[in-house]
């Protein structure tokens, strides 16, 4: 490799991604321009360094302090539709401040520590993460920044709002950690070139955001992005009017040699006409370039992940990502567009490249577990790969995503499969309705998909379907067959994901609605729209499939161990569930230790012993925070919100709750908050709290107590030792019990 002049480059992947693991872009970017001679080379994972920074005492203190009283909804005749979001964000914060402050740091440790693998530690730690974002959302209310998603009341398909996003620094929280962290760090080593990789459109706002404040930090600093998201909506950015003040280019599609092109113009003083894949601006005037040529993927180096902050993942043990083809060999399915915007083309490595990276980066970084990153195995692979890692000892444990191929996946192939590490593998199931297989072009059946998943299971393989509700012309009878279906084998499906369909525009069920049955619904001011609204001929409209998503899941959560009760949290934390199974627990048996953990919650009684848990804080509310929850829980409130997938409204969507869903009547109540729990109480039940711990457990308190009142006792304490306001242990002095409560 040939050394060059000094040219710094800084490769940054915005926040939000989610926290549990390291994303494969900028080391595969880092490691081709090192090999090609850039060697100050810098990567920066700004949404895992965010999400830590947040979440500490101190940053939750000032963001506790930013929320809105409760004091401005006293007195109101109703609370309206509209004020239940920020009423919501004000009792919770109110509740639960004090103690998520308290206890933040202690949960980043357990996640990080030998203490996750026990459920009763780690149930707790994640609760209280999820709380503190909660938190530093309310302080920057009406945004919502979760572990799986950041969205803001401005549209993400509507460039305006997009970048009147970027500086909005009452909602946007990322331009104060930009200021305070991010920017410090490039003051001491100046970059001549930031990349962005923007992979979610959760992370379309905080990239421009960065992308601005650069520009205007740095003026010598070229900025660039590229990355999955973009691949789709990327044409239409970079004719937006003002996105030149963010950025100076875009990288289509793969961005090794287009980045290393553009860099060596930069440095050089080439023409950036002549960088393949890039779009640029000319004096404030976009310039398209012709497609390069993608890289021979074999010949890839091994991706670089130094200078990561392995230490600030929310995980005890690090799960790399491994890339081992790209673009899909399969490419029909009808309402997917991966082979569309990820590539160009379908390449793979072989699998001795594969299996020596892997050796490399395990003896590197100490990794024992890998992600392998594919959109679908192909069937060659299937055999190849654990033959070759079997071969030479490499002794890991991984996850991927699979396709169905049942000549592949034969018991005797998923056995191999698990001799080589394999734990978990997610296929694309989608339904149980034949007709609509058909439809998506699936190639695949029903049958077949079972035996290949049945295969796996008895392998020691845990199997998850992803499952698709809404497709069109799909009814609410094919639904519910679909969700029959899945609970009918929930002894070889450990975990399903469910998405409600959405029409992308890549895809060939918008570029031919009519085959399809529907009529698709533009919108002329969405100028960077990727996903639209239709009206199908026959079958659900996207209310009713709302509905049938909301049956489904409450079938899982009834039927699924893993999704019932705070077990769900393992299958929302990606990877958390697959460390487990990288320790080499047998599916069978973490799902009966979660199907013993719901049993043990539901059978908590009105033990003698209980008082007030420790830390219990108690704020009084001038409405009912119940009813406020299961009003925002409704299809039509939750259509108000920025959709999940896209980031965009729907039409009306606002206006149409308000008329429907109305508004609560004022109710005096009091929330409770123990254990990472809320829990609404009628004032009588404060009443009977302070008289718990005055008594000093409920065995005392019963014994003075008449008969008549000792069944309503009993009762009201069953309950919240099941939500863990009360817990056996040393009662606390009813002096203690009182100093606890917040009061508004």
């Amino acid at each position: 490799m040939i050394q060059t002049a000094s040219f710094p480059v800084t490769l940054v992947f915005p926040p939000q991604g989610h926290f549990t693991q390291p994303y494969l872009a900028l080391p595969c970017l880092k490691a081709w321009l090192r090999e090609h001679g850039f060697a100050d080379v810098e990567v920066i994972d700004a949404s895992v360094e965010a999400y830590d920074r947040f979440l500490t005492a101190d940053y939750l203190a000032r963001a506790s302090a930013r929320v809105p009283s409760l004091a401005s909804f006293e007195g109101a005749q109703e609370l309206r539709f509209e004020d239940m979001e920020a009423f919501r964000a004000a009792a919770e914060s109110a509740a639960s401040a004090a103690s998520v402050i308290a206890g933040v740091e202690e949960a980043k440790r357990v996640l990080r520590g030998e203490d996750f693998y026990d459920p009763e530690r780690y149930v707790p730690a994640v609760r209280t993460l999820y709380h503190g974002l909660r938190l530093v959302s309310a302080a920057h209310f009406p945004s919502q920044l979760t572990p799986h998603n950041f969205t803001m009341r401005y549209a993400n398909d509507r460039s305006a709002e997009v970048l009147a996003a970027t500086v909005d620094r009452e909602e946007n929280p990322f331009l104060e950690f930009y200021d305070s962290e991010l920017l410090p760090r490039l003051d001491a080593r100046p970059p001549r070139v930031l990349g962005l990789s923007v992979i979610y459109g959760s992370q379309l706002i905080p990239a421009l955001t960065l992308g601005r404040l650069v520009k205007e930090r740095f003026p010598d600093c070229h900025v660039t992005a590229g990355g999955g998201f973009l691949a789709y909506i990327g044409a239409k950015l970079m004719r937006a009017p003002g996105v030149d003040a963010c950025l100076d280019s875009l990288v289509f599609h793969e961005g090794e040699a287009p980045l290393l092109g553009l860099c060596r113009a930069l440095r050089d003083g080439g023409d950036l006409a002549e960088v393949g894949s890039l779009t640029w601006f000319d004096g404030g005037t976009p310039v398209e370039n012709a497609p390069g040529h993608p890289i021979p993927l074999d010949r890839a180096p091994v991706p670089d992940f130094d200078g990561l902050p392995f230490d600030k993942y929310f995980s005890p043990e690090t799960v790399l990502p491994f890339d081992i083809n790209r673009g899909c060999y399969y490419g029909e399915c009808t309402f997917c567009t991966l082979p569309t915007v990820i590539g160009p083309g379908y390449r793979t490595r072989r699998a001795e490249t594969i299996v020596d990276h892997v050796i490399r980066l395990r003896d590197r970084h100490g990794a024992r577990c890998f992600n392998f990153i594919t959109d679908c195995m192909p069937p060659g692979m299937i055999a190849d790969l654990p033959d070759e890692l079997i071969r030479r000892e490499a002794n890991v444990r991984w996850w991927s995503d699979a396709r169905i191929e049942p000549r592949a996946y034969t018991a005797e192939g998923a056995r191999a499969l698990y001799d080589s590490g394999c734990r978990k593998l997610l296929f694309g199931f989608e339904t149980a309705t034949p007709r609509l297989l058909k439809l998506m072009k699936k190639g695949q059946s029903v049958k077949s998909t079972l035996e290949v998943a049945e295969n796996c299971s008895k392998a020691g393989i845990s199997v998850t379907f992803y499952a698709m509700v809404g497709f069109p012309s799909e009814t609410r009878e094919e639904a519910r067959a679909t969700l029959d279906f899945l609970l009918a084998h929930s002894d070889v499906v450990r975990e399903v994901s469910l998405q409600t369909f959405h029409l992308d525009e890549v895809a060939e069920t918008y570029r031919d609605p009519a085959a399809f049955g529907i009529e698709v619904l533009d919108d002329p001011r969405a100028d960077l729209q990727l996903y639209h609204d239709y009206v199908a001929a026959s079958g659900m409209t996207a209310a009713e499939a709302a509905e049938a998503f909301d049956e489904m899941m409450a079938g899982f959560r009834a039927n699924l161990p893993l999704f019932s009760g705070d077990n769900v949290l393992y299958f929302m934390q990606k990877s958390h569930y697959f460390l487990h199974l990288a320790r080499d627990v047998h599916p069978d048996e973490f799902v009966r230790r979660c199907a013993e953990r719901t049993n043990a919650r539901e059978a908590r009684g009105a033990d003698p012993s209980l008082a007030p848990a420790e830390g219990l804080a108690l704020v009084e509310l001038p409405f009912s925070y119940a009813d406020c929850v299961r009003t925002l829980g409704h299809p039509l409130a939750r259509a108000v919100r920025p959709d999940f997938l896209t980031g965009s409204f729907v039409e009306g969507a606002r206006e149409e709750a308000i008329a429907s869903l109305g508004a609560l009547a004022p109710a005096r109540r009091v929330l409770a908050y123990a254990n990472g729990e809320f829990v609404e109480l009628r004032p009588d039940g404060r009443t009977a709290l302070a008289a718990l711990a005055a008594a000093g457990s409920l065995g005392e308190l019963l014994a003075e107590a008449g008969s008549e009142a000792a069944e309503g006792l009993r009762a009201f304490a069953a309950r919240l030792h099941r939500r863990g306001a009360l817990t056996p242990r040393a009662a606390v002095p009813a002096a203690e019990f009182e100093t606890q409560g917040v009061t508004s």
